[in-house]
């Protein structure tokens, strides 16, 4: 995939460079359209492509073909999906939330303490005080999509709950009424299908 470097403008380099993008994770579309190289590139494990213009003339896109120079923030959704994690279930009373913790995370103790605290912080996450992490997993790849595949398949317990934090109205969208045991098992079987 170093190939892709041989066709790629100096701006274009630069830019990979400075958003952390591996030439490996480029997969060359040009001349195709998003419906034939959005599955090549998904089946080659790369997140972007190289492919025709958007209306400004960059040519890097994601799989979905959305312009990543429009639009970088494609690229940390990418990274988020793809990337390294921490996914978490914790419990407070009936409700219980599966979150994930993002990449980089050198104190895997440290960073859950630290979750905890703010699910705890101004109230609570869904207006409730007294969240406990009950069960993590630390994952080399894929937490974003093992964080929201076992929400998916946990949608049927999911509440929503309006509270405020830092003076603000939120609307709490991870939130579960089931038990432990269902949301480790909804994670276990999102962890299965990404590993």
């Amino acid at each position: 995939m170093d190939d892709i470097l041989k066709v790629l403008t100096n701006d274009e380099k630069e830019f990979i460079k400075h958003h952390g993008i591996s030439p490996s994770d480029i997969y060359d579309a040009r001349g195709e359209i998003v419906k034939v190289y959005h599955d090549k590139a998904k089946k080659q494990g790369c997140g972007f492509v190289l492919t025709n213009p958007c209306p400004y003339g960059h040519r890097l896109k994601d799989r979905s073909g959305h312009c990543i120079v429009c639009r970088p923030m494609g690229i940390a959704i990418r990274k988020r999906e793809s990337g390294t994690g921490v996914v978490y279930v914790a419990v407070n009373g009936k409700y219980t939330k599966v979150g994930m913790i993002e990449n980089n995370i050198k104190d895997v103790g440290k960073a859950v303490n630290k979750r905890e605290y703010r699910l705890n912080d101004e109230g609570g996450y869904g207006g409730r005080s007294g969240w406990t992490t009950v069960k993590t997993w630390q994952l080399e790849k894929n937490a974003g999509k093992v964080e929201r595949e076992a929400q998916n398949l946990l949608e049927q317990y999911k509440v929503e709950k309006d509270y405020i934090h830092s003076g603000e109205l939120h609307s709490a969208k991870e939130l579960f009424v089931c038990s432990v045991q269902t949301a480790v098992n909804a994670v276990k079987q999102a962890i299965e299908l990404y590993k």
